[in-house]
């Protein structure tokens, strides 16, 4: 239930920090979500550096209210107001 209602969220100011990625300098990335393109994060992190981070090949961790939801990249290639409105479907993820 959470779940759905993360993927149908507007991010921009949570928490966010990268657990997985193919590119292991991207890993351990932790900041505030400035901004949400249509393939990429823009992180702000604690040193005032501002990271870009591309969705795909990346898994993100999001905490809300002491639960972390992890976040697969390849199923937020889209905008903030096309996710909102659209109907997703339980699907198997692959591992990265």
């Amino acid at each position: 239930m959470i779940q759905t209602k993360l993927l149908k969220a507007d991010l921009h100011g949570a928490l966010v920090s990268v657990m997985k990625s193919k590119c292991p300098s991207y890993v351990g990335v932790t900041g505030i979500l400035l901004q949400e393109t249509k393939h990429i994060f823009k992180i702000l992190t604690k040193e005032d550096r501002l990271k870009v981070i591309p969705k795909l090949s990346c898994v993100f961790a999001v905490e809300i209210d002491g639960f972390i939801s992890y976040i697969y990249g390849s199923k937020f290639q889209l905008w903030s107001s096309e996710r909102s409105a659209k109907k997703f479907k339980a699907k198997r993820t692959a591992d990265l």
